[in-house]
């Protein structure tokens, strides 16, 4: 797909920052969180043609409605219009603001959503930025590219450094409710900013090292899990609970005869990059695997913090496996919900800065290599398909090709109720992870939109 670059800004909040915002701290947990963009991709259908009198061009009619909406929508999110600082605080002083990108992309966007290729969706993202670095950079960066059939795309890229999923698709809802209602009503639209760290105070000193990531030979796949098939995988998972139930008393956890659908998915995934990693490597060389599922701790705290809480309100929770242990859907999922159920008690219990201290004993054991360390993201449950800017709701939501290894993104289908899932592995043990039967007994791979 050629993608050309028609236009590139920077845009400011509508009004100016107050002196006293001018630097936002960053709490403990955003200190941890990695300096990477975190890309997500919005299609849409094409727009209603603009009202008369109209501008002449229909592009730089809607380009004019989205930089006006986002301009009053970083007066409430003012520190995405600012710049990493050095990993400890965002600089507010309206001098970065946010890079906004127009394109003209030279297809049609039914050639995109049909059997969509991965690779060719990094050009609908600004700069290149996705999962690039984000140290001493804007905090936001977007570009709207405008397909030759009318729809068009929506591409950003936000530091994890301030938002983690809830925080990023919070905000996009806002934007589009401003741009949908022309900004009427501003007051019903509220930023957390400060909570977080007011809870998880900034360390001078780092308790735990941020994550660092080194690129390898990865591939990443697309799956998707529809409605059917995962009402197939969950029994399945609950039979194989009632036979390790009713044939050892050993399981260290407790069967559970409702998994949902993150719960069943993960363990499916787990499950066959085990096997796979079995296959591949001679025994003995990879003795124990460590799942680490990340956790959105808003709803998990007490009192629950509102989802508008902006930052990263996220940890994570690990399911260590040993070479011998067993592997059955069951037995995986019982054990997800146990560490999970862990992870809450903890949250209940404990804050601020002993939090993290205790956190860190929660996390992936550090004896673990990256190499048989895997890490789960779920956006499901997220509002990913309600950003209707007024022209109607996304027909497909995406984010980008992966460039480091073992990880595993999922997020809810546009019906609310499949899963979908981008899977990114070493080269070799992909090769046996997408040729696994009952993997493919479950997930169909890249299906058109």
């Amino acid at each position: 797909m050629e993608v050309e670059i028609i236009s590139k800004e920077a845009l400011k909040p509508s009004k100016p920052t107050p002196s006293h915002s001018k630097l936002h701290k960053l709490s403990g947990l955003d200190q941890l969180s990695p300096s990477i963009y975190v890309p997500i991709l919005l299609f849409y259908h094409a727009p209603p043609p603009p009202p008369p009198p109209s501008e002449p061009s229909e592009h730089a009619t809607l380009s004019s409605h989205l930089k006006n909406s986002l301009s009053e929508t970083l007066t409430l999110y003012y520190p995405f219009a600012g710049k990493v600082k050095d990993g400890v605080c965002i600089d507010c002083d309206d001098e970065e603001g946010v890079v906004f990108v127009e394109a003209r992309a030279k297809n049609n966007l039914i050639d995109v959503l049909n059997r969509p290729k991965l690779e060719v969706l990094n050009t609908l993202f600004p700069g290149g930025l996705q999962w690039k670095s984000s140290k001493n950079l804007s905090v936001l960066a977007v570009q709207v590219s405008y397909f030759d059939c009318g729809g068009m795309a929506i591409g950003i890229c936000m530091s994890h450094k301030i938002a983690d999923a809830c925080t990023i698709f919070t905000f996009l809802n806002d934007w589009a409710y401003i741009a949908r209602t022309s900004g009427e009503n501003l007051s019903s639209i509220c930023a957390l900013l400060n909570t977080a760290s007011s809870i998880w105070p900034p360390n001078n000193q780092s308790i735990i090292p941020e994550l660092e990531f080194t690129t390898s030979n990865v591939v990443t796949r697309r799956y998707v899990f529809n409605p059917t098939k995962l009402s197939e995988l969950k029994a399945a998972a609950a039979a194989a609970a009632d036979t390790i139930a009713a044939a050892s008393n050993n399981s260290k956890a407790k069967p559970i005869q409702n998994p949902s659908r993150v719960e069943v998915v993960t363990s499916l995934i787990y499950k066959t990059i085990i096997q796979s990693n079995k296959k591949i490597h001679p025994r003995g060389l990879v003795t124990s695997y460590s799942l680490a599922q990340t956790v959105n701790m808003r709803t998990r705290m007490v009192p629950p913090l509102p989802k508008n809480t902006v930052g990263n309100i996220v940890w994570y929770f690990p399911v260590m496996i040993k070479e011998e242990d067993d592997i059955s859907l069951g037995t995986l999922a019982a054990r997800m919900r146990d560490a999970l159920m862990n992870l809450c008690e903890f949250a209940r219990n404990v804050e601020g800065e002993k939090w993290l201290l205790m956190a860190g004993k929660i996390g992936v054991d550090g004896e673990h290599s990256m190499d048989d360390a895997y890490t789960f993201s779920s956006w499901c449950k997220h509002p990913v398909y309600d950003v209707d800017f007024g022209w109607g709701k996304p027909v497909w939501v995406s984010t980008a090709v992966y460039p480091y290894k073992n990880n595993v993104v999922m997020m809810d289908c546009k019906d609310g109720e499949g899963v979908e899932v981008w899977v990114t592995l070493d080269e070799d043990l992909m090769c046996v992870f997408e040729g696994d039967e009952e993997f493919l007994k479950f997930a169909s791979f890249n299906p058109s939109i």
